[in-house]
């Protein structure tokens, strides 16, 4: 009987292994529920999610962003009170990082005199502005280095100009301080609202609620927005903003542990002392990292989902066939130019002949490199179409 219960765990064992790695991948969403269809995305993005964090090496890119962060962590640091000055609401910053590193309470007076020491630096430049060129050449450089991994996710070869890269930065920058003194503020807005109102003590658990709503909230927006728009590509909103809630929640949620875990790491501080600050400083970038790369490969598996169904058949299919589907998708797009219908999208492609949409894309792409097919955007200018790139008339089946 044992070995019986034990073949049957291991049956079981291979059964979900192999639902996971290939059966999932070609369930048609037409034959399920609404309901039955929205827990598959949701299974099939945690699935695709955590197979991204190894296939593009995120602990590694992690790691490399945590060492950019400690270079130009004085300089970013420097602009955001800098903006957080002009705007006048320095201290809520200042308040924001001495809560953020309590756990480290002697390295706060340390990072803001070097703070105030960059800045008096960069004001006192030997040439006019030289000083704050210099700050924000080191802030812009740590921001090229998260683009380029948010690049490498997405698989977007080409970068920003350096004017796009300018602006997009520099409007980032600015959304930070104006966002911690927005979550720093929050509570005393909502206690001075209830006090005027004379329904403090009434409404105190939905005050307490609510102040411990905000930062989750904060951080979600911030997410969502860095989601989508740091990717040189068109990100839609959805996707960013199922990936910036996810990635808000788990941060704010690591945040409160690295903070209240420090009371456990007595034994740590005995040991190193004052540079126990150190590597607990670089954990905690490399987890925050971790957590942002993960919901941008979030982001990227949750817009590309459809193109991972029936990868496997895909990977594996025959010449002779791949030739098939070839000429019936040149058929298609020849016919419909023949008879003056709008050019067919890839998606309408997949949908309406029920082909893989991941060989559709193969396809579509190697056809438009040997110039059988262009790529033209529909009246919405926002999917590409595809038509003959030649003379219909001198397209021959031994051409394609």
């Amino acid at each position: 009987m044992a070995t019986n219960k034990k073949l049957s765990l291991v049956e079981q064992i291979k059964r979900l292994y192999r639902f996971i790695a290939s059966d999932i991948w070609v369930i048609t969403e037409k034959e399920l529920t609404k309901s039955s269809r929205f827990s598959l995305r949701l299974l099939k993005k945690i699935i695709l999610s955590a197979r991204g964090v190894t296939k593009d090496n995120l602990f590694i890119k992690a790691a490399a962003l945590s060492f950019y962060s400690i270079l130009a962590l004085v300089p970013i640091l420097a602009l955001v009170i800098a903006i957080g000055r002009g705007f006048g609401f320095q201290q809520a910053v200042v308040d924001w990082l001495s809560k953020a590193l309590s756990s480290q309470a002697e390295m706060i007076p340390y990072i803001i005199q070097f703070v105030e020491r960059y800045l008096e630096r960069a004001q006192g430049g030997v040439f006019l502005g030289v000083g704050f060129a210099v700050l924000l050449w080191s802030v812009l450089s740590a921001f090229r280095q998260i683009e380029n991994n948010f690049n490498d996710i997405w698989n977007v070869k080409k970068s920003r100009s350096i004017v796009r890269q300018f602006t997009m930065y520099i409007s980032l920058t600015l959304l930070v301080p104006i966002l911690i003194a927005l979550s720093s503020g929050f509570s005393i807005f909502i206690n001075t609202q209830l006090e005027t109102a004379g329904l403090s003590h009434f409404f105190s658990p939905l005050t307490r609620f609510l102040l411990k709503v905000a930062p989750y909230f904060i951080f979600s927006v911030l997410f969502t927005i860095m989601f989508l728009i740091v990717p040189n590509t068109k990100v839609l909103f959805k996707h960013a903003l199922l990936a910036g809630c996810i990635s808000g929640i788990a941060f704010q949620l690591f945040q409160g542990l690295y903070v209240g875990g420090q009371i456990y790491l007595s034994n740590y501080n005995a040991v190193y002392g004052s540079f126990a600050a150190i590597p607990l400083l670089l954990m905690f970038l490399q987890t925050a990292w971790l957590i942002v790369l993960y919901g941008a490969e979030l982001t990227f598996v949750s817009q590309n989902l459809q193109n991972y169904n029936f990868e496997n058949e895909t990977n594996t299919i025959s010449r002779r066939y791949k030739d098939y589907i070839t000429l019936l998708i040149m058929k298609i797009i020849v016919t419909r130019f023949e008879h003056g219908e709008k050019p067919i999208t890839k998606q309408q492609l997949a949908d309406d002949y029920n082909i893989p949409i991941r060989l559709v894309n193969q396809l579509l792409k190697v056809l438009v490199e040997v110039n059988l097919l262009s790529e033209i955007y529909t009246d919405s200018n926002q999917e590409k179409s595809y038509q003959p790139a030649m003379d219909i008339h001198q397209m021959t089946i031994q051409l394609v």
